[in-house]
C-alpha cells in the first residue's frame, strides 16, 4: 500500500485538500495499476512559523526574497 506523506504550509482550503489528495492518488492509480482503496494520502499541514528556508523563517513579510537571496549566497 502506498502511503503518501506531504508536509505543507497551513492555509489551504478543505476543498483544496480534498482535490490535491483525489489528483495524488489518481496519479498513483494510474502510474502503478492498483486500486484507489490502496493509497493513503497523509496531508501534515505546518504554522508558517515552523518553517525556514536559507535560514529565513516563512512568516517573514520578505520571505521569499531574503531565502532567495540566502540560498544564491550560500551557492557562490
Amino acid at each position: 500500500m502506498p502511503i503518501i506523506q506531504v508536509d505543507c504550509w497551513e492555509g489551504f482550503t478543505e476543498d483544496q485538500k480534498k482535490a490535491w489528495a483525489q489528483e495524488l492518488t489518481a496519479v498513483t492509480v494510474n502510474r502503478f495499476s492498483i486500486p484507489a482503496d490502496k493509497v493513503l494520502v497523509i496531508l501534515r499541514e505546518s504554522p508558517l512559523a515552523n518553517w525556514t528556508q536559507g535560514g529565513v523563517v516563512a512568516n517573514d513579510p520578505d520571505f521569499l526574497d531574503k531565502s532567495r537571496s540566502a540560498t544564491l549566497q550560500s551557492a557562490t
